[in-house]
């Protein structure tokens, strides 16, 4: 979308266009945008706030005009005009996201936020029927005196239709699953207006292609989720945390795989910090090292999570146990426990505390497990060479293979040019392929990983996925997908 310049028409304040000169091209796309926001009337606004325009991470966009439907009906108009005067639509949920894919760039936007018709909890299946205008946090607020949860646990507060659109997983997935997982069902409408129901919300469904779970993780190029069913699980009882340093990066494996065989799925995380990363987050916290002898190279937090209670099951008990026997084969060399509340502050302070540092270069990644050292030496090392300034501050979900592999770029050092950003994106990715891993683990796809995914997605692979696109959307190309999966 080109902004209004010669031969174009500006914006005047009620939201129509002046003319300025002879009308080109580009005013004939504006003219369709002044009728299509005719149409919408009272469901669009052409003031802005920031709030629209300023992602999580990355500098603002810029949008035409909000558009704002409160039900799925309004959500199918909107589309459905848009797509007749071939306006370009981009979805916004919570705009909590890393990839850019809810930052507008000229287009129109349509908030989910005043989706919100729709909860019924249902609390004998354990499901919730909801709209996906509510945020995370409401939804487990409302679920907690049922003694329930949506159990996909986030540094951050999304709304549920973009935790579906990237299908996120969190710290907890490593009991729980990732969100594709956790629905049952969900509703949505398709870029020409058609409102699809897919899945009945049971546990047991093969009556016809699962096509829900096309939509979860699709970046909303298959078009607007409107309301979801989604598998609850009990809030636990009682949990036990520890914060552990391993003998060595050795040791992290075998301690993973011996508890696993003692804990089995008690085991609700098991997340890996780099000495940078916990630094970071002690730095923002502004308290001291939780371990003895200052800060290992690496730390391990896990997590065990009951439904039963203390008096049935000694959770910490048995944590205190295992880790002591671990002490003594010489697997770890300290620990810090008891302090579930203070461990899981320092977990989730790593992003705001390496921000405080310098520019964060992101990815968010998972790998084998077998190959994240391997992984971890070759790109340090290439990152030594090729970039010295910048800082590996990696931590994340370790026993899902799952890395958010954080770069610090120094506030000291000249900043990088966007072909050298370019080149180290690139550098790092190869190396994430190179051993078997994936580029987006759970942030989804969107323009910042658009040149990624071509290079690293077969083509037969990206035929296939634009050819699903093709079919929902009834056009060769859709003014709706935000995202080019050809």
């Amino acid at each position: 979308m080109r902004a209004p310049g010669p031969g174009l028409r500006r914006w005047q304040c009620d939201g129509h266009f002046q003319d300025d000169d002879a009308r080109g091209a580009g005013d004939l796309e504006l003219m369709n945008i002044d009728a299509f926001l005719r149409e919408a009337g009272a469901l669009a606004t052409t003031d802005v706030e920031p709030r629209y325009l300023s992602g999580a991470r990355y500098a603002a966009g810029q949008a035409l005009a909000v558009l704002r439907p409160s039900t799925p009906a309004e959500v199918a108009q909107l589309l459905a005009s848009a797509a007749a005067h071939g306006v370009s639509v981009l979805t916004q949920g919570a705009h909590t996201g890393l990839v850019q894919a809810a930052t507008p760039t000229g287009q129109v936007l349509l908030s989910t936020e005043r989706l919100r018709g729709v909860f019924e909890l249902d609390v004998l299946d354990r499901t919730l029927r909801v709209s996906t205008g509510y945020r995370l946090s409401e939804v487990n607020e409302r679920l907690a005196p049922h003694g329930l949860q949506f159990a996909i646990d986030l540094s951050a507060d999304p709304s549920i239709g973009g935790m579906l659109a990237h299908n996120t997983g969190g710290t907890r997935m490593l009991k729980h699953g990732d969100v594709r997982a956790n629905t049952l069902a969900l509703e949505a409408v398709l870029p020409r207006g058609e409102v699809l129901r897919l899945g009945r919300g049971l546990a047991k469904d093969n009556a016809a292609l699962a096509l829900q779970h096309l939509f979860i993780g699709s970046s909303g190029a298959l078009g607007v989720i409107t309301e979801a069913t989604l598998r609850l699980q009990a809030l636990p009882k009682q949990t036990a945390v520890a914060l552990v340093a391993p003998a060595s990066l050795d040791a992290v494996w075998p301690l993973y795989q011996r508890w696993t065989q003692a804990f089995g799925g008690l085991i609700s995380a098991f997340e890996g910090l780099s000495d940078r990363a916990l630094a970071a987050a002690i730095h923002v916290q502004g308290g001291a090292s939780p371990f003895a002898e200052g800060l290992p190279p690496y730390s391990l937090l896990i997590e065990l999570a009951s439904d039963l209670s203390s008096a049935q099951l000694d959770l910490r008990g048995l944590l205190h146990s295992e880790l002591e026997a671990a002490f003594e084969r010489g697997d770890v060399v300290d620990a810090a426990l008891d302090k579930d509340e203070a461990l899981w502050g320092l977990r989730h302070a790593v992003s705001e505390g390496l921000r405080e540092r310098g520019s964060v270069i992101g990815f968010d990644i998972s790998l084998p497990r077998r190959s994240v050292w391997a992984f971890r030496e070759a790109t340090r090392d290439w990152l030594a060479a090729e970039f010295p300034p910048a800082e590996v501050s990696d931590f994340g979900h370790l026993g899902d293979g799952g890395q958010h592999f954080n770069l610090v770029w120094p506030r000291s050092s000249p900043p990088l040019a966007p072909a050298d950003l370019r080149r180290l994106r690139e550098g790092v990715y190869d190396r994430v392929a190179a051993h078997g891993g994936s580029f987006s683990a759970e942030h989804g796809l969107g323009p910042l990983l658009q040149a990624t995914y071509r290079r690293h997605t077969p083509e037969a692979v990206r035929q296939a996925s634009a050819r699903v696109i093709q079919a929902l959307s009834e056009a060769p190309t859709s003014p709706n997908a935000p995202f080019d999966f050809s």
